[in-house]
């Protein structure tokens, strides 16, 4: 067995269990206890291949070791992407009753206001993902002007995570964490924000503004929220083409729930009859 031979190989021991984690869309993730190690295992999948710069991922990791939001790394390998983490028991990922911890965690990051000198290119990504789609499942070409317009606007770019699903954010009685930075490079904070509402798909408008205290500390002003909502437009594009090309690599129905409500999403949002109003923001 694969798995079996690559934790020998790394950890010089056999394992007494390996259980497979679930959430895992991009990569295949395993708990696996040895005799001297409690371990989560990511092995990335081979059709994600050229998709991810696991060099960079390993700078950003060491730039962050001192905060200790993430879990304590045991190993990591730059060329495969494997990565070995320790476990950590009896933690809840991201529901709504997190929120505040949840807002604190993702400022954290913000607040070491560190570069790691890539950005988070938006419409190449865009364009990675839809390049590698033979038949699209939804057409988003409605909204690539949007998505243009968020990448112009873009600014004051610092170190993001920039992949702020639920099971990124662990909680715990003694210790938070905010885990995987696959996607962390420098980016708008603003888009980093509507990663964390759009990903959580946090609709009701009172969680929002709850968020919104807890970060920014401040009343918010009309150009705000035209950003946070041009960055939601640019995420459920985004993330919608991924998903879609996802599907067609490998037809997993997960793939296919997450490209559907991410175009449900985006078309809900226009249908506001002032959406072309943001285009014209700065």
């Amino acid at each position: 067995m694969k798995i079996e031979r690559t934790i020998n190989e790394i950890l010089n021991e056999k394992p007494l269990s390996i259980e497979y984690i679930k959430t895992g869309l991009t990569n295949d993730n395993y708990h696996v206890i040895t005799q001297n190690h409690n371990v989560v295992i990511r092995i990335p999948r081979i059709e994600n291949h050229g998709l991810f710069n696991y060099a960079h991922e390993q700078k950003v990791l060491k730039m962050l070791e001192h905060t200790h939001l993430d879990t304590p790394l045991v190993y990591f390998n730059s060329k495969s992407g494997i990565k070995i983490n320790e476990y950590i028991g009896n933690h809840d990922t991201f529901s709504p009753q997190y929120l505040e911890r949840a807002a604190i965690l993702i400022k954290t990051l913000h607040q070491q206001n560190l570069t790691s000198g890539i950005h988070f290119d938006l419409l190449k990504k865009f364009d990675d993902y839809k390049n590698r789609i033979t038949n699209p499942i939804y057409d988003t070409s409605f909204a690539f002007d949007y998505l243009k317009h968020a990448a112009e606007i873009s600014s004051n770019h610092i170190l993001c995570h920039n992949d702020l699903v639920a099971g990124n954010l662990l909680f715990t009685d003694n210790k938070d964490y905010l885990i995987d930075y696959e996607y962390a490079m420098d980016n708008d904070p603003f888009f980093d924000i509507m990663s964390f509402i759009t990903e959580n798909d946090i609709q009701d408008v009172h969680l929002r503004a709850q968020f919104y205290d807890i970060y920014f500390q401040r009343s918010l002003t009309e150009v705000d929220y035209q950003r946070l909502e041009l960055f939601e437009i640019a995420h459920h594009t985004l993330w919608c083409e991924w998903a879609m090309m996802m599907f067609e690599s490998s037809p997993l129905p997960i793939y296919q729930e997450i490209a559907q409500l991410k175009y449900q999403r985006l078309t809900e949002l226009f249908t506001d009859p002032n959406i072309s109003q943001l285009l014209y923001i700065k």
